[in-house]
């Protein structure tokens, strides 16, 4: 079973603000109990900011501080890390990534091959956003995106994240078993040092099960991992959907999309039956975009997909203003993922 864990910082780090080498002690317990037992486990932690508090007892107001508290913080979080794995006979490695690393997809089938080479070697993979260096621009956001987004990544079987809570809660504050959209939920907004809360949560566990993994949020105060593995589950559980090859996959959940392709009816009934966009379906062309990039296609206001473009953006704009002629397809069947239910 292939599983990655997602641990926030309200569960790594004491009230005093200090790094609780206790819980991440029976971490290291659960996981390496279960790689003893033949299961591949990936970690996803937080806590960078928050131990750089810990040492400094400072948050940091500008952006550079805040970068600062993490490039201290990280330290002492691997150095605990590696500390807790060492008494279980297990090595832990450090991956720091940023949004680019998941876009390009070179850089992110390389991310994965190193993945994987560590996973052959026996080490422990644990992964954070590279929070030193990441701006607006190139930051994933929040770790629950990240763990979302590696899990496709590894075509991992299970995710599962952990939170202070139960799991996703109703507004009668009932523990929701299998989630479901049309339910109403309890906000319980942003704890005190995570960067996203219950509802980057869900989005998280959503991207995951439409992308065919198994996601849960659960408490990870009682973290069991056995039970999990075994299906005894306790949480939240997001059923999945049928599973994208991994390019699609890609394309589909993880690629950052540099334009977007509107389409009409015809097209988009097209593409619903699994063909590719032709020039004669295309209506409008946003953005400035190269071949082999990736766009979404809208059709009245709905993204119902995400591909792979065969055609720069203006020479779509030239097909579109009938300027030119003579090409088969915008984008391939076979580089549509679609997102439409």
């Amino acid at each position: 079973m292939k599983c990655v864990l997602k641990f926030g910082s309200n569960l790594l780090v004491g009230k005093d603000g200090n790094i609780d080498e206790n819980f991440i002690e029976k971490i290291a317990s659960e996981v390496s109990k279960a790689m003893d037992a033949g299961h591949e486990i990936f970690i996803v932690s937080s806590g960078a900011k928050a131990g750089g508090y810990g040492i400094l007892k400072s948050k940091g107001a500008k952006l550079s501080e805040k970068q600062a508290l993490c490039a201290i913080g990280q330290i002492e979080l691997m150095k605990i890390y590696s500390e807790k794995f060492k008494k279980f006979g297990k090595v832990v490695s450090q991956l720091l990534l940023t949004r680019e690393d998941f876009s390009n997809r070179k850089r992110f089938i390389n991310i994965m091959n190193t993945i994987n080479s560590l996973k052959h070697f026996g080490v422990v993979p644990i992964i954070n956003e590279n929070d030193t260096v990441a701006t607006e621009e190139i930051k994933v956001g929040d770790n629950d995106t990240l763990s979302a987004y590696l899990s496709i990544g590894l075509k991992a079987d299970i995710l599962a994240l952990f939170s202070v809570v139960d799991g996703v809660l109703d507004q009668k504050g009932k523990v929701i078993n299998e989630f479901d959209e049309k339910q109403l939920i309890a906000n319980l907004g942003k704890t005190n040092w995570g960067s996203g809360g219950i509802l980057t949560k869900i989005k998280a566990a959503k991207m995951a099960s439409d992308a065919g993994i198994t996601a849960v949020i659960t408490n990870g105060r009682k973290i069991d991992l056995a039970k999990i593995l075994n299906g005894k589950i306790e949480g939240t559980i997001f059923k999945t959907s049928k599973k994208p090859n991994a390019k699609k996959a890609w394309i589909g959940f993880v690629a950052q999309p540099r334009g977007k392709i509107y389409i009409d009816d015809g097209a988009k009934d097209a593409i619903l039956k699994g063909k590719s966009l032709l020039p004669v379906g295309v209506i409008l062309c946003e953005g400035k975009f190269s071949k082999d990039d990736i766009v979404e296609i809208v059709n009245k206001n709905q993204t119902i997909a995400m591909a792979t473009v065969n055609l720069p953006s203006y020479t779509i704009k030239k097909i579109i203003n009938n300027k030119l002629k003579g090409y088969d397809e915008i984008c391939h069947a076979d580089e549509i993922m679609i997102l439409a239910k």
